[in-house]
């Protein structure tokens, strides 16, 4: 019954799928694809495709293929165990002070629970899975103590408390609300509210205003803007009765004032502050910028100080000279007046007669033959020096002089200097410290004479005026290096964690690329054109029924089928060159001889072209005869199509 069947199964060998020939056994025949599809279940082309390359390796090449699978699942098991790992450690509190520090480790002893300090004991790490049970079981022994403390004083009042403490508690509980509103602004880290409030009285006269503190502190790299300064203000102003924003005084960590603003309050206005503070941060940097290539970057520290006059003076002056000798003066306007009055004396009875003066006298003429007439006439006598006087005379004479005058009017100029106060810190010119070998290194001051040159390079450098009374203080004293208390950047835990993370993905992504770019792709998607390994060059161009006929030779008639096969194939791989460069000849050929034939045309086309130039210079008036006989067929044309169309209309 085997021999029967015996050749069924060789047919069925014929058809199958690829043999691999560099391997002395052969590989066993594999169902062909129509065999996957007979089951009832229909596998896609491609996923055919890649079972059939699997089944195609040998045993060496799987061997490879399922340690590359095996490593990358065991990376990926460690990666993701060492993630969940129990040893990692999270922030509990970071920025405590000692007193809760101490409080916070004495519970986590009593608790059992193992925590760690950052480098400088800025942070208390516990373990991750612990971070928020942990937070909540201290939360509730009321640990940190250091927070503000708000309204949630007045829940626990315990009985007979008195109303000392209960106003007490109040004020406590509304400091803390405040500090609470102003930590919630990005730029505050953490702050602190004090209230004097005073003790209510019965009398009006005797009330007392309550006032406010504030001391804030800020992110480093913060600062807060005069609209914030001024919005929390008015915060504490308006939280407490009878405050007002004006006895609200705001401090930062460093001591300095940020309200109220003396210099605001005096009437300066933003425009000038600013003006004032750009003018002392120049002459800061121009003293930094000048010594710097003396004292070396980081080693100078300066500070200007301008005192600005901001006043407006205005001033009007009228001064008159002097018109007597030599001076010369001149007459603006001159008036003279000049009166007689004539003057007599009075004589007679006296009565209301001798108040006028008499008449003058009158005697009688008789003689006729003078005048020729008949009767007497009467002559008036010439007035006597016994009857009148000399006239009296009266001259006035205004003379008006013009004066010499100068008006002048002044007015200073806004924004002028009164003085200039610099302050200049000097480090050694060899500070103390450890050199590269880790000997102690004995530090160096500036001589006097550099000292000297220095302060003359500072007063240069602010325009120093010793009318204006400035002043110029170099100091050479060694600078302190602080020591930061936070761990560096890379050893923050945050930063670590992130860190692992990265690497955790990274060394996932790692994994997998170099498996399937080192294994799989080469296994399963082996390049055609590279050169390659014979036996691997040989399944990739025979053909199915080649591979098949090999398969069943033994080594000597398959070396020599394959040396007939590679033979043929370089026949035709030359054919194949032969044709090509025939091709490229004949299409050299075909563009040479178009070539030719374009110039052919080319140069017919301007003979043609030349020769009608020619006609039409010799032959003018053939060529008009000919203009108009196309002109005359063209008119005949038209009118023929117009006599078309009148009838059809």
């Amino acid at each position: 019954m085997s021999e029967e069947t015996q050749p069924g199964l060789q047919e069925s060998e014929r058809d199958a799928a690829v043999v691999n020939i560099g391997s002395q056994v052969a590989a066993a025949p594999v169902a062909p694809a129509s065999a996957f599809s007979g089951g009832g279940v229909a596998l896609p082309q491609s996923l055919v495709g890649l079972q059939n390359r699997i089944k195609a390796l040998n045993a060496q090449q799987r061997l490879i293929l399922s340690a590359a699978v095996f490593l990358v699942i065991a990376v990926l098991v460690f990666v993701s165990v060492s993630g969940k790992s129990k040893d990692d450690y999270r922030i509990l509190f970071s920025s405590i002070n000692e007193r809760d520090g101490a409080a916070i480790v004495a519970a986590l002893q009593q608790m059992n629970v193992p925590y760690k300090f950052t480098e400088g004991g800025a942070a208390i790490l516990v373990p991750e899975s612990a971070v928020y049970e942990t937070r909540l079981r201290l939360a509730g022994q009321g640990l940190p103590k250091a927070g503000n403390v708000g309204f949630e004083l007045l829940e626990n009042q315990k009985m007979g408390t008195s109303q000392f403490v209960e106003q007490v508690n109040y004020q406590r509980g509304l400091e803390g609300e405040l500090a609470r509103s102003i930590s919630s602004l990005a730029q505050v880290k953490s702050a602190r509210v004090m209230l004097a409030i005073p003790k209510q009285t019965a009398f009006m006269r005797e009330q007392e205003k309550p006032t406010a503190s504030v001391i804030v502190t800020m992110h480093p790299g913060r600062f807060l803007d005069p609209q914030q300064v001024a919005a929390i203000t008015n915060l504490v102003g308006s939280s407490v009765p009878n405050l007002g924003p004006a006895n609200v005084t705001i401090v930062d960590s460093e001591g300095s004032l940020l309200a109220p603003n003396a210099q605001r309050l005096a009437g300066l206005d933003s425009t000038q502050l600013k003006y004032v503070a750009e003018l002392e941060g120049a002459l800061s940097k121009r003293v930094q910028s000048i010594l710097e290539p003396v004292t070396g970057k980081e080693n100078v520290r300066a500070q200007v100080t301008v005192d600005m006059d901001f006043g407006e003076l205005e001033r009007t002056e009228e001064t008159f000279g002097r018109n007597s000798p030599p001076n010369q003066s001149s007459i603006r306007s001159q008036q003279t007046n000049e009166a007689a009055t004539p003057s007599s004396t009075t004589s007679g009875v006296p009565g209301a007669l001798t108040n006028q003066a008499p008449g003058a006298a009158q005697a009688p003429i008789n003689t006729q033959a003078a005048t020729g007439g008949a009767g007497p006439q009467n002559l008036n006598a010439p007035p006597t020096s016994s009857g009148s006087s000399a006239s009296n005379i009266k001259k006035d004479a205004t003379i008006n002089y013009e004066l010499d005058r100068a008006i002048q009017r002044i007015k200073s100029e806004k924004g002028q200097v009164r003085r200039v106060s610099a302050g200049v810190v000097v480090n050694y010119k060899q500070p103390p410290g450890v050199d590269k070998e880790g000997n102690p290194r004995k530090p160096i001051p500036y001589n006097a004479k550099e000292l000297d040159q220095i302060n003359n390079l500072v007063r240069d450098a602010v325009g120093f005026s010793e009318k204006r009374g400035d002043s110029v203080s170099v100091a050479n004293i060694p600078f302190k290096v602080e020591v930061s208390d936070e761990p560096p950047f890379y050893k923050q835990a945050g930063v670590i964690e992130l860190s692992k993370e990265f690497f955790k993905f990274a060394i996932i992504l790692g994994s997998l690329g170099l498996m399937f770019f080192g294994v799989v792709r080469p296994l399963l998607f082996p390049p055609k054109k590279d050169e390659v390994m014979e036996e691997q060059r040989i399944e990739e161009e025979f053909d199915e029924k080649i591979k098949a006929e090999m398969a069943q030779m033994d080594p000597r008639a398959r070396e020599k089928r394959r040396m007939e096969v590679e033979l043929l194939r370089e026949r035709q791989r030359l054919a194949e060159e032969e044709e090509r460069a025939r091709a490229e000849e004949d299409r050299k050929r075909t563009e040479e001889e178009r070539k030719r034939i374009d110039e052919e045309k080319k140069q017919e086309y301007e003979e043609l072209l030349q020769y009608a130039k020619d006609f039409v210079e010799n032959n003018p008036r053939a060529v008009s005869a000919i203009f108009k006989e196309w002109l005359s067929e063209d008119a005949a044309k038209q009118n023929a199509g117009n006599a078309e169309a009148a009838p059809a209309a």
